[in-house]
């Protein structure tokens, strides 16, 4: 889309519309396992701190600790289930490192994707899922 544009061709969305979506919105809808009207959005909402954004990719993200804070709760348990095994390759590394190595490929995803992850956050391009609140008449809420 155009920088200039109002509106979306494809699906109609009103851009000017964005700024009343939350992400603790979407969280709530993700959780009842609602995935209608969630947008992905490389702009913060006003309910994310980029602050503790970076500090969890950066101290919890091998864990999965940002996944968890903007809501997306699949990624961040597949993280925290590459981490668990990678701690425990490392407790029971003697038995394993002769015989299966290629299981140490969840870990390297694992990194990997904390890495992929902390660049995204630094150049302010991670995905975090947002949704607008509609009152019951149908107006947004503020």
């Amino acid at each position: 889309m155009l920088a200039s544009a109002q509106k979306c061709d494809e699906c109609g969305l009103i851009f000017s519309r964005l700024d009343y979506a939350t992400n603790q919105a979407a969280k709530e809808k993700l959780k009842k396992g609602d995935r209608d009207y969630i947008l992905m959005v490389s702009t913060l909402p006003k309910d994310i701190s980029y602050l503790k954004l970076l500090l969890y990719t950066l101290l919890l993200g091998l864990m999965g600790g940002q996944y968890y804070y903007v809501g997306k709760y699949v990624k961040g348990v597949l993280m925290t289930l590459m981490f668990t095994y990678g701690i425990f390759c490392v407790i029971f590394n003697s038995l394993l490192v002769d015989y299966l190595t290629i299981l140490y490929i969840p870990m390297g995803v694992g990194v990997l994707s904390w890495m992929v992850s902390c660049m995204y956050v630094i150049c302010k391009r991670f995905k975090v899922p947002v949704s607008i609140e509609m009152t019951e008449t149908g107006g947004f809420k503020v």
